[in-house]
């Protein structure tokens, strides 16, 4: 499971990271007596006085946290994954889904976000579009582009024979259950 990181960088108060840290590790050592195999933490990167993309790896290295989320293909941090042995969930921002409507976008992008990091970084799925709601009007514009995007973003992870290895997915609204 994936627990939000971007609370945990808004604040340049050490004292509070390394509680959170303490935290951490204990909710870690309490999953492993019950059989959990591996915490995963969303890397949010959206705040203030953020530590380095080398100083949160290494911070994740030092917690034996081996699964990463990151919202979108940022390039220094995929760069900073390299032998990490870190498994990613990269995410698919829904500003990029209706260009990745066009499977020869959708190629580029498994390209140029994926297949040139691989197998130095360990992709583990492809999260295409965050939230995006038919219903919700912030996003209800881009619902039509979802699917086309997710399948071919996965049809360009099949052609680089990568479909056991890496895995597409969608991030629902969650208000949309109760429909």
């Amino acid at each position: 499971f994936f627990i939000s990181m971007a609370t945990f960088f808004e604040t340049s108060n050490r004292s509070l990271m390394a509680t959170i840290v303490f935290l951490m590790g204990f909710l870690m050592a309490n999953l492993a007596t019950t059989g959990a195999q591996s915490v995963g933490v969303c890397y949010g990167m959206l705040g203030n006085n953020l530590p380095s993309v080398q100083e949160v790896i290494s911070l994740y290295k030092s917690n034996n946290i081996k699964r990463m989320r990151i919202y979108d293909p940022n390039q220094a941090v995929l760069q900073a994954l390299r032998g990490s042995n870190i498994e990613v969930m990269i995410g698919v921002p829904n500003s990029d889904l209706q260009s990745l409507a066009n499977p020869s976008n959708a190629q580029a992008w498994v390209q140029r976000n994926v297949l040139n990091f691989w197998p130095s970084v360990r992709f583990r799925y492809i999260a295409v579009g965050n939230e995006v709601s038919p219903v919700n009007g912030g996003t209800s514009g881009l619902a039509q582009f979802v699917l086309p995007a997710l399948v071919n973003v996965f049809n360009a992870v099949r052609s680089a024979g990568l479909q056991d290895q890496i895995k597409g997915s969608i991030a629902i609204d969650m208000t949309l259950i109760g429909n």
